[in-house]
């Protein structure tokens, strides 16, 4: 005689979800921005004026070594004169244009449109450390690149601490 296991009923099944039911993705995205915001290059988190249909959000790089730091941005199909550079109260502001390439004379119609255009800002608090009076900028290939020294006297103030055992 063999014994076999009494099957049990089987109920629903509970998903459960990595974030709180009373927690909209709204909260989540600034949980997310508060934590960047306490970094020396934060975004700042004003929402672009709008110009056309798409805003663009270029990708930027922020680098820092003992000399200064670097910031790159990713703006292809532009030129020089469709980017805008500003600081005003200690935020870098990366402003401009990339326009619709159209011919007046033809009436073609998109089937598929995956690239972006329209008016992008992207702005940045400043640390104090930063030597405002020489950031170069240059722009080649849809690539800008920005070189913000630090002043000498904060470039003096750093030192290095010894760890005793």
């Amino acid at each position: 005689m063999s014994i076999t296991p009494k099957k049990q009923p089987v109920g629903p099944i509970k998903h459960t979800s990595l974030m709180p039911t009373d927690m909209s993705w709204d909260h989540f995205d600034k949980m997310f921005d508060n934590f960047r915001s306490h970094w020396p290059f934060h975004a700042m988190t004003e929402k672009p004026f709008k110009t056309t249909e798409l805003n663009l959000n270029p990708n930027v790089d922020v680098k820092e070594d003992d000399k200064g730091y670097q910031i790159t941005a990713e703006l292809p199909g532009l030129e020089t004169k469709d980017i805008n550079l500003s600081i005003s109260d200690n935020v870098l502001t990366i402003s401009g244009e990339k326009k619709i390439e159209k011919e007046d004379d033809k009436k073609d119609e998109y089937h598929l449109m995956e690239r972006q255009y329209g008016y992008f800002k992207r702005s940045f608090s400043l640390p104090s450390t930063v030597d405002q009076d020489h950031i170069k900028a240059e722009f080649k290939k849809g690539i800008l690149h920005l070189s913000l020294p630090k002043s000498e006297k904060s470039i003096k103030a750093q030192r290095k601490i010894d760890i005793n055992d």
